[in-house]
Parts: structure tokens; sequence; C-alpha cells
């Protein structure tokens, strides 16, 4: 990194941005509490052009709330399918709303520049089959905002302790038990008769988390159900009750 003008002010800075990932423009005033912050940015972007970062501001409520709505549909795919098709994503474009709970206005054409750009800047990957999942961009960026928005929704791999979105899983249902496929392809590299590492069970390796890159995901968004903290019955987005327990089916 550049250090030509480079502060511990900027160092300090940079600290607690890294923290909090995103932060408002008021936030990072009070952060600063100086003047002269657009210089500030500057001199602090040109240290970070050896590392290939930059510290962005953005305004756009719009593509915000439209990634978020995305990472929410991705996360909570049924089966642990951790992606969505392009119809289903379109269809989560038509839904936005703003802190109003107003409708937010974005055309198909719009929605589809956003993909785009969103896969651009690697935070979402396209797979050949035209499915977006979330990319080793935001697996890593936004570890600590997946694992507390998503709790126990989002899944770890039992050797490395990383998310996986992508992987095997065992085959018995109530174990949680989930590898990376490299995870496994080391943990089971000399195993004969290959069992899981949690409950003992064979292992197949045939049961996967996430689709492969030549797999369509479904046409519709398709949630699986989140447990109310209190450990009752579990509830839909909406907050009503399935009577069967089972998942919430949205029509792309």
């Amino acid at each position: 990194m550049a250090t030509s003008g480079f502060t511990n002010t900027h160092r300090l800075f940079l600290q607690a941005a890294i923290s909090k990932r995103l932060m408002t423009e008021a936030t990072a005033l009070d952060l600063y509490s100086q003047d002269n912050f657009s210089d500030f940015v500057g001199q602090l972007n040109e240290g970070l052009n050896s590392v290939e970062l930059e510290f962005r501001r953005a305004q756009d409520e719009v593509s915000g709330a439209f990634v978020m709505a995305l990472f929410d549909a991705i996360v909570m795919a049924d089966d642990e399918a951790f992606c969505i098709s392009s119809t289903a994503a379109l269809h989560e474009a038509g839904k936005l709303k703003n802190k109003e709970n107003k409708p937010l206005a974005l055309s198909k054409k719009d929605a589809e520049s956003l993909l785009d750009r969103f896969v651009k800047d690697q935070w979402l990957i396209r797979s050949a089959a035209g499915a977006y999942s979330l990319s080793m961009r935001s697996l890593l960026e936004l570890q600590t905002y997946l694992k507390e928005t998503y709790d126990d929704q989002i899944q770890e791999c039992t050797l490395c302790m990383e998310i996986v979105t992508k992987g095997q899983r065992c085959v018995v249902a109530a174990c949680s038990c989930r590898l990376h496929n490299h995870c496994a392809g080391t943990y089971f590299g000399n195993m004969n008769k290959p069992v899981c590492p949690t409950c003992s069970s064979a292992w197949t390796g045939r049961t996967l988390i996430g689709l492969s890159d030549r797999t369509a995901a479904p046409s519709t968004v398709r949630r699986r159900r989140r447990r109310r903290e209190d450990g009752g019955a579990e509830v839909g987005e909406d907050g009503g009750q399935d009577e069967n327990g089972g998942d919430e089916e949205e029509d792309a």
C-alpha cells in the first residue's frame, strides 16, 4: 500500500470502515470529525489503489435495496440451493419498497442492468445456466452481515468453519454436517468407506448444497421458513404461520 500522505488517521478510519462494512455518510463524517472530507477520501483511495480497493460513496437507494433482496432470496433459497434464476431475480425487483414501505420503481431493463453490474463488480456470480449466487467477494467481505442476519440459515463447513454455499451435506436430514467440495476431497481422500465426520453415517457425496453451474434454478422464488427466536412454530416472512410447516412459494 502506498504510504505517501497516508497517516494514522487514514489507518484508523479504514479499520473502522472495514469493521462496519457499510456506513451512512453521517457515520463516516462522525468518524472523521474534521473538514475537507472529500480530500481525505481522495488520499485514502490513493493509498488503497495499490491493493485494488476503493472507499466508495453511493446514493442509489434502488440498487442497495435490490442487492439486499437478491441476497435474501439466495441465502433463503429452498433446499439449500443458494441461488436463484434470472426470472426470480427480476421478480424480486418488482417487489422493492423503500423505508416508508412505498414501491420503488425499477423497470425490467434497469433491473437487468443492475444484475450485470453486480456480476461485473463481483458481488454475484452468474452460472452457465443463468443462475445467480453469492460470489467469493460477498462471502468474505459480508461474512459478518450474513452470519448476523441469517444466523442458523447460513451454513458453515464442519471442517474449516467458513461459509459454504456450494458443496456436500450429510444424507441424514437431522445432521448439521456441511462440507466444501475441496474440504470433503481432502478429508475423505484416503477412506475406503467415507462416513460423516459428525454422525458417522455413510457419506455418498451426492447430496449437494447449491446447484451445479449447468443446472437451471427454479423460475419461482421458494424460500425456507425462518424460525422464531423463542423456538416456536415456523413462520413465513409475513409473520403468518404455515399450518403444514411447509415452504412458501411465490410466483415469479
